[in-house]
This record gives structure tokens, C-alpha cells and sequence, in this order.
């Protein structure tokens, strides 16, 4: 056995001189082919560049919204039983997922979790602007016939419509799980898919306070980030915190989703804060200098 290693390293190695004597320096073996004179259809525009650039993100966001929404949806049947055995977590179920039914409690608390990470994904997204901004890779765009705002809109579609598409993703995978458990997917899975989809308003939101800091304070774009952890850290300790600090949040003013009341004003002024404060945004950019004028 040893002999016929020694003789394939003495083979491989008298190719490998054999081959790097043929090419020449810094080159590869094989000739560097040109690519297409024209690019694909599906890089016309701005937009197609975006969905290049952004939708790796997306499917992993995605596989991990539909792991959580199936763990989440697994615990559901048997979270009587935990709570039985933890009096503790009961009451920050209920404080925090409503007062209503304890099941509907549990699954409150996890869509406003599913909503916490959507947050998360759209700050991600909206600050891929300020990274293509300070990589001087937007400048050759927008030097051309493609506008601030449009090529701005271009990324904003993914924090706009990607995360209604991994809230749905979550929402779905929690409905079957426990739809499978309970023996009532056709009941389930509507209901708590529109309980996760419930949380997109305060997630643009989010994504809008985020474009604001973008178009007016651009060095200042990471902070986007402690936005968000005042959020979450909102979420957690909602409880002990004054009712003037948590009503900063928009996650706050949204309705118990499944189990509690639903009416529509919330959800209205939660789209058109966003609304403004991304046209608020996208006004600092016009106005603005890119990174390094």
C-alpha cells in the first residue's frame, strides 16, 4: 500500500512539472474565453442587477424562516404541557402574545419573533445601498441613464416584497407543522400564515427608518443596527419598560396575531409612517453626495 502511494505522489508530481512548464506565467491552462458581446435578458435594468446582487440572501433568509416557522409550529400542540412545568415562561408567553388562549398566546409571541428577524433581513437589504454606495460599484450606474431613486428602488424591493415573502414562508411552514399535528393543516395554515404576514407594516417600518439614516446621515447608516437592537430589546423586556419608550416601537402597535382583536387603523398608519419616512429617505439621497464626490 505505501509503494503505490509513493508511486502516485512521484506520477502526480511529474505531472504538475510537466503542466506548469506548458503555461505561461500566471496564467491557467486553459485559455481565458471572452464572455457574450450582450448581456442576458435577465441583467437589463437595475432591477435585475439587485435581484443578482441580493437574492443569495434571500434564499438562505428564506430556508431559515421556514426552519423556524416548522420548530415553532412543532411546539405549538405541546406547549400546555411546558408551560405546566414552568410557570415563568407561561406568564411571559401571555405578557408578551396577549391574554387570550394560551396556544394563541405561544403563537403571537413566535410570528412577533418571525417579525424580529424579518426586521433584521430588511435592515440587511436596505443597507446593501450604503455597501454598493461605499464600494464605488453604484457610481458607474448612476452615471449613466439609470437615476438615484430608481436605482434605489431597485434594492428597496427586496425590504419591501422579500420580506413579505419570508414572513409567508415562515407562517406557512408554522401552519403545517402544527396544522399536521392537531390534524388541521386547512385551518391552521391560513391563520398563521396572516399572523406572520400581520408583521410586515412595523418590519417596513424598520427597513424606512433604516433608508432614512441611509439618504440624510449616510456615515451613519450602521446605526440601522441599533435601531434594530432597541427593537428586539423592546420585544424582550416589553414588560418592565415604560409605556412612553415602547410605544417608539412599531412592533408595539400592532394587534395580537392569531387570537387577538384585528382592526385595520393600525396596520393603515403603520404603512404610511413607513411610507413617508422612505420618501423622507430617498429625498436625503437625491440630494446628497455619493461616498468619495
Amino acid at each position: 500500500m505505501l509503494g503505490l502511494v509513493a508511486a502516485f505522489t512521484a506520477v502526480m508530481t511529474g505531472a504538475a512539472y510537466v503542466l506548469v512548464a506548458r503555461r505561461d506565467l500566471g496564467a491557467g491552462l486553459l485559455p481565458a474565453r471572452p464572455g457574450p458581446a450582450e448581456g442576458a435578458a435577465a441583467l437589463n435594468g437595475p432591477f435585475a442587477l439587485a435581484w443578482r446582487l441580493q437574492r443569495g440572501a434571500l434564499y438562505s433568509w428564506a430556508a431559515g424562516f421556514a426552519v423556524a416557522g416548522a420548530l415553532y409550529g412543532s411546539v405549538g400542540n405541546s406547549i400546555s404541557g411546558i408551560v405546566e412545568d414552568n410557570a415563568q415562561l407561561g406568564d411571559m408567553v401571555r405578557r408578551m402574545g396577549g391574554p387570550g388562549a394560551l396556544t394563541d398566546s405561544f403563537f403571537a409571541t413566535a410570528m412577533g419573533l418571525l417579525g424580529m428577524l424579518a426586521a433584521a433581513y430588511a435592515v440587511q437589504s436596505t443597507l446593501r445601498l450604503r455597501s454598493e454606495e461605499t464600494g464605488r460599484l453604484a457610481e458607474p450606474l448612476l452615471a449613466n441613464a439609470v437615476g438615484r431613486v430608481r436605482w434605489a428602488c431597485s434594492h428597496l424591493v427586496f425590504p419591501a416584497l422579500g420580506t413579505l415573502v419570508l414572513l409567508a414562508v415562515g407562517g406557512l411552514s408554522a401552519g403545517l407543522a402544527y396544522g399536521a399535528t392537531i390534524g388541521d393543516i386547512s385551518g391552521q395554515l391560513p391563520t398563521l400564515t396572516g399572523a406572520a404576514l400581520a408583521q410586515a407594516p412595523a418590519v417596513w417600518v424598520t427597513a424606512a427608518l433604516t433608508l432614512v439614516l441611509f439618504g440624510w446621515l449616510p456615515e451613519a447608516s450602521a446605526a440601522a443596527w441599533g435601531v434594530f437592537a432597541a427593537l428586539l430589546l423592546c420585544g424582550q423586556l416589553g414588560p418592565v419598560l415604560p409605556q412612553l419608550m415602547l410605544d417608539l416601537s412599531p412592533f408595539t402597535h400592532l394587534p395580537k396575531a392569531p387570537g387577538g382583536p384585528q382592526t385595520a387603523a393600525p396596520y393603515v398608519w403603520l404603512v404610511l409612517v413607513a411610507a413617508v419616512a422612505a420618501a423622507v429617505g430617498l429625498t436625503g439621497f437625491r440630494r446628497r453626495d455619493l461616498a468619495g464626490d
